[in-house]
């Protein structure tokens, strides 16, 4: 029997999306009377550019893995981070204020509105296919204010970095999206049309991977753009590299030895390779030997796949958590492996036994802290993306183009 299908967006979306660039037009205007900052060099654009291509282009083309949810995978994430952007920026500035009291614009102003987007982005590959783009622009509105607030409390009470802060982010994006799950009704185990569709192609793995391609190439950049200091730049550039090529060989190496056929499989290869990315983010600046690096992308790789190959269909059975894009082994456990690298390189570093002692009980803090807030702020934005205002879409919509996008032949699509 054919899916059934509604007939237009008209009803709430476009109103939502018109009332929310009015409102940001309206506020850029109060808090930024100044507009752009006078800077003397956009010598940072370099980097940011990177991270542009990494969100909109990299994370867009890795989410439009599923065979019939292409257009909306890679679109959506276009929208989420155009509307990100800004309310990111907008979020910044009222909580991290100006010290002298004056709202501007610059270079350091993107840079970071665009790392806060990051784990918005993480969270939708866990629902995605699952929600329609209203609630993904809910999930957006909601979710930047949390982790927002979860770096405020980091940098101005925890005394930690803005870099160290935004490196939270993977694990935030993470968990946040698997609690947002949680609390969603997942899709049925036996549900013949949703199994279906939530199956790739050869082509769409192509674009997938691609997308892997681009955020391998400029996850260094990723681990560097908030960084200043001149050799923690040099640090953090260089261990991203070894890391991410040590997780790529490590995954290529035990997806197969894992694999009853002795084969690789797409779906861990093109994500479970960034897992070293992810990783190094905690501890890449601090790093001065690369066998270091190197073997955090070992084990980063190892955890990685063992996740996908064992974890991800076991996980909705016996705990109800769906992970369309395997969130969770991707950034999830990654990010957890870099927060615990980084409590122990501080253990191990050549301190006073307090201080080393205190900054690696501030380090577990942050780690915990970024958990409650995400498991807390994702439980509440699942219940209310169930609400009936936001018309969620029923099962046998999931993971399909066909209620959102109009096909000139629709027969081919199905």
């Amino acid at each position: 029997m054919a899916p059934r299908y509604s007939t237009s967006l008209r009803g709430r979306l476009p109103w939502v999306l018109l009332l929310l660039q009015t409102v940001f037009i309206l506020v850029f205007k109060a808090f930024f009377p100044y507009g752009y900052k006078l800077e003397k060099s956009l010598n940072g654009y370099p980097a940011l550019q990177d991270v542009n291509v990494m969100i909109f282009l990299g994370i867009g083309l890795l989410f439009g893995f599923l065979k019939k949810f292409g257009f909306s995978g890679i679109a959506f994430n276009f929208l989420n981070a155009a509307i990100g952007l800004q309310w990111a920026i907008i979020l910044d500035a009222c909580l991290f204020k100006n010290t002298t009291g004056i709202q501007a614009i610059g270079i350091n102003s993107l840079r970071k509105g665009l790392m806060s987007i990051f784990p918005v982005l993480i969270s939708c590959g866990v629902v995605l296919g699952k929600v329609n783009p209203l609630q993904l622009v809910v999930i957006t509105i909601l979710e930047l204010p949390v982790f927002t607030a979860n770096r405020y409390i980091m940098t101005r009470y925890l005394m930690m970095t803005d870099h160290n802060s935004m490196m939270h982010g993977h694990i935030f994006g993470a968990y946040f999206g698997i609690a947002m799950s949680w609390s969603m009704i997942p899709p049925s185990p036996g549900n013949k049309a949703s199994e279906e569709n939530e199956k790739s192609r050869p082509i769409s793995e192509l674009f997938s991977i691609l997308g892997t391609l681009f955020l391998w190439m400029f996850w260094p950049s990723f681990n560097s753009i908030m960084l200043k200091n001149s050799t923690q730049l040099r640090n953090a550039v260089y261990n991203t590299f070894f890391t991410l090529a040590a997780s790529t060989v490590t995954v290529f190496s035990i997806s197969v030895l894992l694999n009853q056929n002795g084969k690789f499989k797409m779906i861990i290869v093109r994500n479970a390779i960034l897992s070293g990315g992810v990783s190094a983010g905690f501890i890449a600046y601090m790093v001065q030997d690369p066998w270091i690096s190197l073997t955090l992308g070992l084990i980063a790789g190892i955890i990685s796949t063992i996740g996908f190959t064992y974890l991800q269909n076991t996980m909705n059975l016996f705990t109800l958590v769906h992970d369309t894009c395997g969130i969770h082994y991707t950034f999830g456990l990654p990010g957890l492996l870099g927060g615990i690298a980084y409590v122990v390189i501080i253990l191990m570093a050549d301190f006073g036994i307090g201080i080393s002692s205190f900054q690696a009980l501030v380090g577990v803090g942050c780690i915990l802290l970024t958990l409650t807030l995400s498991l807390g702020g994702g439980l509440l934005t699942g219940l209310l993306l169930k609400c009936k205002l936001l018309r969620p879409p029923k099962e046998w919509h999931f993971f399909h183009d066909q209620p959102y996008w109009e096909f000139p032949n629709v027969d081919s699509h199905i």
